[in-house]
């Protein structure tokens, strides 16, 4: 007997139409949805209707073709014309010369009002804030949770899937995704950038390779550019099994990162042994040859490229355009910063008195320099604290060590004396209105000028590439903010084969924000050298990047301090470039990756309650405040082998408690509690090992959210007695997914689980154990929902280990 818990709508008896019988004899009658008349048959419902004639956007979170409806959701609530009150459309029959509306503004407020009430007892996540943050998108959830095991190779394996410089970015990222961490709704968030750099550092001599490098495609590339951008494209064209050649003007690999960053914050023996990692996947490079001195575009193509990836950086400083920058005594930041690396002489001795300008990262350097060679340092900056381009740390830490930090100030004129810098006239600003890059322009303050004595200025100010390597000849185009131009989502430049990514596509970023797109960079090159459509590329790296809408659901949890980093004191720094940051040993860095609250669904993407959420513009939710009291914290059930059940992810849909009773039979769930504290479980809260379950998964495939999952099954075979087959069709007969057709000549697909699907025909007996592949099977069941482009799915990963 059927499981019956739902309600039975009927509209009022009306003047019936008379029914006309279709080409096979059904009874059928034609009524109006949304202002279209559609046919429909005897016994159809509403939603079935509009479903038949295309009309997809009935939302139903409980409503499964093999299953009788119940309208537990009522989110597919209809208005049909002379009834007083919105029905809903899975079980309201259909009847003739009835008129339906399907959307309205009183239904998208009821559905609205539906989906908070169902949020507000979803104690989960779709996606981690921290991932989308990030702008290589690492599983941040799943590389955590490794750490707190103690698989820390596993975790730097995992972080190179999309970052391949996790020990590196350790240490220099801004970590923006700790922006995004929501563990700073309970206390602290979480030092994420610090914890891959933990693991990646105990495995720098025996590196993990992402995945299996792919075979050789013959394909040569060749990347201009062995800093942060070109060195991460590389790795992943290597990686792809293509023949890579970087060629870079400076003696020694790294761009930025070894001559615009000091040792105090990246031990360069260190970096190398990280940066080797992409010359072991087989890249070449070639040292001290400059494009547009030693070669050109051109040259490259006649030499056999087959692409060209250019990563030149930005190492032009920006001018101040003020009076007396030309003196002696105002030294390029840049330079600055790669002659203290290279050992050379610096013009800042002990107890000068230097000037830097900027609040940049940049600008720091240079102040966290001065100040360790003995100098007496002035910071200004135009803006506030919180327009800053640095990091809050940095700026604490520069203040920390010495420097005398002066905002809302803009440079005037550099005072000069023989032609030497003598000091720096500087007039106080207030802010204004904000400006193209979001920040309040400042605005001078009329006689409020003041001079600050130097004989050192350091203008950090923003830097730009040089123009002069790429001539017409190129094909290369230039922005007009000193750019080059590009494809914006395919990174293809005017010329054909020629892409460009970093500092010199972007302006001056972030060391994480150019690996970003190295990493899109190889991507679309490898596309391109495939020979795909590079509009479909751009299309799909489009939609891939977009920013996902994500909840705000306040999380309640323990109070667990944050694991500081050691640190080395301030007294200790001066007159040194030891590194500051001393690293956690393996204990730390597990209790701070156990802080992780893992709020990663695996079915985001998929999930029906994320979409409609989405589509209905919940961000938050005004039912939930954090408190223990607003929802229920369940204890996950992962002891079935195949089966993963999460029930703080349940919306009482009772889809799987009727398609185990109605379809299969096992009757495996049922509804317990009363009131706000009912849940779909199995009796007595047991696991599914101890029911009746036959691990068919037809529950999980009916579940609208992430509650039931489908655990990683490592079985890569099945074994079919073939020659004791006799073409019953019983078994597609109980398939719950569709994986077995059925046409006159064959019963079997899906052979092996995940190559072609095999389709075995009776001649074939003769033949067995051998089989023949056939032709791909008709899928009787619904395909995968397309994935909306305003979320993007986890990586897949095992979420039992």
């Amino acid at each position: 007997m059927a499981i019956t818990i739902r309600d039975n709508f009927s509209v009022s008896t009306r003047e019936q139409t008379p029914l006309v019988r279709n080409e096979v004899g059904h009874p059928s009658f034609t009524l109006t949805i949304d202002g279209k008349v559609m046919q429909a048959y005897e016994g159809q419902t509403i939603l079935s209707v509009a479903v038949d004639n295309g009309i997809e956007d009935i939302p139903n979170l409980c409503n499964d073709e093999k299953l009788e409806p119940t309208s537990a959701c009522r989110m597919c609530l209809v208005h049909i014309d002379g009834v007083d009150r919105p029905l809903p459309s899975c079980n309201t029959p259909a009847q003739p010369g009835m008129t339906v509306t399907t959307n309205s503004d009183e239904l998208f407020h009821i559905r609205r009002t539906n989906l908070e009430m169902m949020l507000s007892d979803h104690n989960a996540y779709c996606q981690p804030p921290c991932q989308v943050e990030c702008p290589t998108h690492i599983d941040i959830p799943g590389y955590l949770e490794l750490i707190a095991q103690g698989s820390m190779k596993e975790a730097a394996r995992l972080v190179k899937e999309v970052l391949p410089f996790p020990y590196i970015l350790g240490l220099v990222c801004p970590a923006p995704c700790q922006k995004g961490c929501r563990r700073a709704l309970v206390e602290e968030e979480i030092a994420i950038c610090r914890m891959h750099g933990h693991a990646a550092e105990t495995c720098l001599l025996d590196p993990p390779v992402p995945y299996e490098k792919d075979p050789a495609t013959g394909k040569k590339v060749a990347v201009i550019g062995a800093g942060p951008a070109g060195m991460a494209c590389a790795y992943y064209l290597a990686l792809r099994g293509h023949q890579v050649k970087i060629f870079d003007k400076q003696p020694q690999a790294g761009g930025m990162l070894r001559y615009g960053i000091p040792e105090y914050r990246l031990q360069k023996d260190m970096m190398d042994r990280e940066l080797q990692h992409v010359l072991d996947l087989g890249a070449e490079i070639q040292f001290n040859v400059e494009l547009g001195k030693d070669f050109t575009v051109d040259d490259l193509f006649a030499l056999g490229y087959d692409a060209i990836y250019l990563a030149i950086g930005a190492w032009t400083s920006n001018p101040l355009k003020i009076e007396g920058e030309d003196a002696e005594g105002v030294v390029n930041a840049i330079a600055f910063l790669g002659e203290k690396v290279e050992g050379k002489f610096v013009p800042v001795r002990e107890n000068d008195e230097v000037v830097v300008i900027g609040g940049g990262f940049t600008a720091f350097d240079c102040t966290r320099t001065s100040l360790r060679l003995g100098a007496k340092v002035h910071t200004m900056y135009r803006r506030g604290r919180s327009e800053m381009g640095a990091t809050e740390e940095e700026v604490e830490d520069g203040e920390a060590e010495g420097t005398h930090l002066q905002l809302y100030v803009s440079q005037t004129r550099i005072i000069t004396e023989n032609g030497k810098v003598k000091g720096v006239e500087f007039q106080r600003n207030k802010l204004g209105e904000p400006d193209a890059s979001g920040r309040r322009r400042p605005v001078p303050v009329p006689g409020s000028e003041f001079i600050v004595g130097c004989n050192t200025v350091v203008p950090a100010i923003g830097q730009k590439p040089d123009e002069r390597v790429l001539d017409s000849k190129s094909g290369v185009k230039w922005t007009k903010w000193s750019t080059i131009q590009t494809n914006p989502h395919n990174f293809m430049t005017d010329r054909h084969g020629v892409f460009a990514g970093g500092d010199c596509q972007m302006g001056a970023k972030t060391v994480i924000e150019c690996i970003a797109q190295g990493k899109l960079g190889a991507r679309s090159m490898h596309a391109f050298l495939m020979g795909e459509d590079m509009d479909e590329v751009s299309r799909r790296l489009e939609l891939e990047e977009r920013k996902p809408d994500l909840f705000d659901i306040v999380p309640y949890k323990p109070v667990e301090p944050k694991v500081k980093m050691p640190m080395l004191p301030y007294e200790e720094r001066k007159r040194n470039f030891k590194i500051i940051e001393s690293g956690y040993v393996q204990e730390q860095a597990q209790r701070e990756a156990a802080r992780c609250l893992q709020c990663a669904c695996p079915a985001a993407g998929q999930c029906d309650l994320q979409r409609y959420s989405i589509e209905h513009g919940l961000a938050d939710n005004r039912f939930h405040d954090g408190e223990p009291t607003d929802y229920h914290d369940y204890e996950t059930d992962l002891s079935h082998s195949f089966i993963l059940r999460d029930p703080n992810k349940c919306i009482n849909c009772t889809q799987c408690v009727r398609v185990c009773h109605d379809v299969i039979g096992p009757d495996c769930y049922g509804m317990f509690g009363k009131g706000f504290d009912t849940i779909v479980s199995t009796p007595f809260n047991v696991s599914l090992h101890d029911t009746d379950c036959v691990s068919c998964g037809a529950c999980v495939q009916v579940c609208p959210t992430g509650s039931l999952m489908m655990a990683e099954r490592h079985l890569t075979r099945y074994s079919f007695a073939l020659d004791r087959c006799i073409f019953c069709g019983d078994c597609v007969e109980v398939c719950p997914h569709g994986a077995l057709g059925e046409t006159p000549n064959f019963e079997l697909s899906f052979f092996n689980r995940f190559g072609e699907d095999v389709t075995l025909e009776k001649q074939d007996l003769a033949q067995a154990p051998s089989y023949l592949v056939r032709q791909r099977l008709p899928r009787s069941k619904k395909s995968l929902p397309v994935m909306s482009p305003l979320v993007r799915p986890l990586p897949a990963r095992g979420i039992r280990e």
